[in-house]
Order: C-alpha cells, then sequence, then structure tokens
C-alpha cells in the first residue's frame, strides 16, 4: 500500500482536533515579538489566543517568518526515514516565501537523502481555512485511497475553488504586513468602513468592495459565501475569527438557517492573525472558481 503524509504549514490555521480527525501534520512558521521569536502555534502551547491577541492590541511589534529550512528538515527527514512519501500544501506564494523555500532548498537536498522517495509541494494559492480547506479535501481523498498522484492532480486542478471572504476591524495591520492589493482606495475615507477581501486567483489578497460598519460587513461575507458555495460538492464551511466570536456566530446561524448546513467556528491562528489584526472575520468555503484577480481592473 502506497505510504505518505500530508503537511501543511501554521498559515492553515487547522486546529489540533481537525489535524488530528484528519491525519495531518504542519510545519511551524514563526512569529517575533518585540523582538523574541515564537513559533507561530496552532495547538496554542506556546501562548493562548487572549495572548497572542493581546500582543497586537496593547500594541507590540509583531512580525512573521516563513517556514525556516531547519523546520522543513526536521520535519520531513524523519517522515521520509521512515518510508513515506510527503505532500506540502503550502501557504500561497503571494503571501509567504515558504514553499520558496522548500522547493529550492528543502526538497533536492532531501531526495539526494532519500532518492526512492518522493516530496510533492503545492502552491494553494490560499491562505487561512482556505490552505486548510485544500489540505483537509486531500486528506479525504487519501482516507478514500486515492494515490498520491492522484490527490496532487486534484489538488491542482481544484485549489481555486476554495473560496473565502473576509473583513477586518482596520486594514492597518494588512497594510502594514504587505499583505493586501486594491487598498490603496480605503485610506482618508470616512471612519466606519470595513473592506471586505478575498484570496484572489493569483494568491492574492485583495479588496473586491466596502461595506459601512460591521453590520454590512458581515452581511457581505454571508452574500459572498451563498454565492460561491456550492454544497454538491461536499465540504464543510467554516467560520474564522480573531477574537470576534459573537459576530463568528452571528454569522454560522445565519449560513445555518439560510444553507442548512452547520459551519464549524475556528480561531485564526497566529500567522494570519498578525497580518490582520484583532476582530478578522471570515468565511470558507469549496464552491465556484475564483477567477479574479488584482490586476483586472474590477
Amino acid at each position: 500500500m502506497e505510504k505518505f503524509k500530508i503537511f501543511t504549514d501554521s498559515c492553515s490555521d487547522l486546529s489540533t482536533e481537525v489535524r488530528k480527525q484528519y491525519g495531518i501534520e504542519y510545519v511551524h512558521m514563526g512569529i517575533v515579538v518585540d523582538g523574541v521569536e515564537k513559533r507561530a502555534d496552532l495547538d496554542w502551547v506556546d501562548y493562548t489566543p487572549e495572548e497572542f491577541y493581546g500582543w497586537l492590541k496593547a500594541g507590540k511589534t509583531v512580525k512573521t517568518t516563513q517556514v525556516s529550512v531547519p523546520e522543513f528538515l526536521n520535519s520531513f527527514r524523519p517522515v521520509l526515514q521512515e518510508g513515506y512519501d510527503i505532500l506540502y500544501i503550502a501557504c500561497s506564494s503571494k503571501l509567504s516565501g515558504s514553499i520558496n523555500t522548500c522547493e529550492t532548498l528543502v526538497i533536492q537536498q532531501l531526495l539526494e537523502e532519500f532518492p526512492e522517495r518522493r516530496i510533492y509541494a503545492i502552491d494553494s494559492l490560499n491562505a487561512s481555512m482556505g490552505e486548510g480547506l485544500i489540505t483537509i479535501e486531500a486528506a479525504k481523498l487519501k482516507a478514500a485511497g486515492k494515490s498520491l498522484d492522484e490527490i496532487v492532480r486534484w489538488v491542482e486542478e481544484n485549489k481555486l475553488c476554495f473560496n473565502f471572504f473576509a473583513t477586518v476591524d482596520t486594514l492597518t495591520y494588512l497594510k502594514n504586513a504587505g499583505r493586501i492589493k486594491g487598498a490603496k482606495a480605503f485610506f482618508g475615507n470616512i471612519m466606519g468602513v470595513k473592506p471586505i477581501f478575498i484570496s484572489d486567483a493569483r494568491g492574492n489578497n485583495f479588496v473586491i468592495k466596502k461595506a459601512k460598519g460591521t453590520k454590512n460587513s458581515l452581511e457581505e461575507l454571508i452574500n459572498g459565501l451563498k454565492e460561491a458555495y456550492i454544497k454538491e460538492k461536499g465540504a464543510d464551511l467554516y467560520v474564522g475569527h480573531a477574537m470576534a466570536p459573537e459576530r463568528a456566530e452571528m454569522v454560522k446561524e445565519r449560513l445555518k438557517a439560510e444553507l442548512n448546513i452547520e459551519p464549524k467556528i475556528t480561531v485564526i491562528g497566529p500567522i494570519v492573525g498578525t497580518s490582520c489584526g484583532p476582530g478578522l472575520t471570515a468565511v470558507f468555503c469549496l464552491g465556484k472558481e475564483v477567477t479574479r484577480y488584482e490586476g483586472d481592473g474590477k
């Protein structure tokens, strides 16, 4: 029987329970808090969500780092030694250099050590639970007996069908992190105008519209997901939040009532949280193909 393991990274926002349920591994990115390096920990062992988002609210300088070469080697090498091949589903290359590091500095070295093994790295062109949902669906295919090559082909053919719609309380974090396109028009506008952004067809975070006030911005998330979602594709819906549980619960209940399916709520992890800040609320689904991109001028 073909032996392989599926990896993602800290940007995927997959909880401990979900990773255990689907047998998913992950490699750690990092955060730097006022000069102190920490792991971008999806298990929240090293710090709690409250502590992490408290640092942001307190104005501490928080930066993110990509997956390092030693982290890749220390995570992948034992798996290869055990006779497993590897599929790594990575954060969008437009948002992180992790996949480039893996492809240029890690895979060749490991294949020289383990020439009989295979390592695939796929640019998800997505982030947060968009990336996470792709990884979950890949793990479902593995559990159904699909081969590694079949899963790689499916992910490459379907990754643009994973949609997210998100809003933030302020564009400050995204602007400071250089993580969003189409945002210039928002600066200098009246207070209370909130951006709605997506992951576009090239893997950029891209502002598609604006909404006045929190209530209207959440309404835009709900409408965006309802338009994009295709129930027959069989994937779960997720609502993610950065210390905004009441908003997430409201969105969940609306989607449950209107689509007759119960979304799952997840806390946004430290990589996406650093870039988006407290108050981020987002919805994620498998549905229509994303065709819009930052350069289309629309």
